[in-house]
């Protein structure tokens, strides 16, 4: 007995793959010439910013004493 794979293209009732997909509706077009950036994003970046300026701030003031700041 000898099996042929069947072709992955069809289906049992010879319907095509696919037949029984719908279109993606398309996209609404934006008026407006440019993209819109979302304020989360700046939100974002000045956060990280405030972050690594606190830490910079908080690591000078815990080794300020250490530094030595008459290196020539």
């Amino acid at each position: 007995m000898i099996f042929v794979a069947a072709d992955a293209s069809w289906d049992r009732t010879g319907r095509g793959y696919n037949n029984g997909v719908a279109t993606p509706a398309p996209k609404p077009v934006s008026e407006d010439k440019h993209r819109h950036r979302h304020h989360a994003y700046a939100a974002e970046a000045t956060g990280l910013l405030l972050i690594g300026i606190l830490l910079l701030i908080l690591t000078l003031a815990r080794y300020w004493s250490y530094i030595n700041w008459s290196m020539r």
